[in-house]
């Protein structure tokens, strides 16, 4: 069963004071566009995260946060920025000074001035947190596959729906496309009748109005929308992502719907293939969300 481009998911994994979270996002893409957002730590893991999400992703834009919640005690690290205590405290003691205050400059006031305190760098090895990364990135991932799975069965359901009522809106034009055919025969020969009096040659006034007629048919559009739905639903039923294709058998359908149109010699038959059209924008529609 195909799949949606829309899901989310969310993965953590913990080991040796560790703990990495990943949140992905899908929406709509052509193609398969992965958008990282990871912390500096792990930009070397980056090639490596794109391979995995490349295994089973092949359509969407899939937006993944990657965080490192937790790191072990030895390797964090808080940095004093030095030379802005130094400022704070210059510019504290110019204050108490300007205000004739007594109170004098401690360390409780500099503690309480942003931007004094900032994480230290933290050097990591690739082959240490790579497994635990992985493990993270593939629960959220197939939470994500799950979902767009679950919307595609969804969508596909909806979308065999739509084809057999465009099977019995076939069947219902093809009998409206008989009955325009004969009451074309019937007033064109009426007409020349009233035109010619009576004083023509029957024969060949029959020629000319079965072929005026037989351009009027559309059993061949017909057949051939009928072989483009049930390619249609063979692809479906496949287990490869198939939005182009469907995509692409969409624009055939469409054709052939105007072909049929443009040859419509009834009311009856031009509301049908306005139906028919309206069918297959809803179908285009659904179309674009399957990967």
């Amino acid at each position: 069963m195909i799949s949606s481009m829309t899901g989310y998911g969310r993965g953590s994994s913990s080991q040796d004071g560790f703990t990495f979270i990943a949140e992905m996002r899908s929406v709509n893409h052509r193609y398969a566009d992965f958008a990282l957002r990871l912390p500096r730590e792990l930009y070397p893991l980056e090639d490596r995260i794109r391979r995995q999400l490349q295994q089973s992703i092949k359509r969407g834009r899939v937006e993944v946060s990657l965080a490192m919640d937790e790191i072990p005690a030895d390797l964090r690290q808080v940095k004093v920025n030095y030379d802005l205590a130094e400022d704070y405290h210059k510019a504290l003691q110019l204050l108490s000074s300007r205000l004739d205050l007594s109170e004098k400059v401690q360390l409780k006031h500099l503690l309480q001035m942003p931007e004094l305190f900032k994480p230290g760098g933290v050097t990591l090895s690739e082959e240490q947190v790579w497994p635990l990364v992985s493990a993270a990135l593939q629960e959220s991932l197939d939470q994500l596959l799950h979902q767009r799975q679950t919307e595609g069965e969804n969508l596909c359901r909806d979308l065999l729906e739509r084809c057999t009522r465009l099977e019995k809106l076939m069947e219902t034009a093809s009998i409206a496309a008989e009955a325009a055919k004969e009451d074309y025969r019937r007033r064109t020969e009426q007409k020349f009748e009233e035109l010619l009096a009576g004083k023509f040659e029957e024969t060949r006034l029959l020629m000319e109005c079965a072929l005026l007629v037989d351009r009027m048919g559309v059993d061949e559009e017909l057949v051939r929308l009928k072989s483009h739905i049930e390619a249609f639903r063979s692809n479906l039923s496949g287990t490869d992502p198939a939005g182009r294709k469907l995509d692409f058998i969409a624009q055939e359908m469409f054709r052939e719907v105007n072909t049929i149109g443009s040859k419509a010699g009834g009311y009856h038959l031009t509301n049908i293939v306005v139906e028919l059209k309206t069918e297959l924008e809803k179908i285009r529609e659904q179309i674009q969300n399957l990967e």
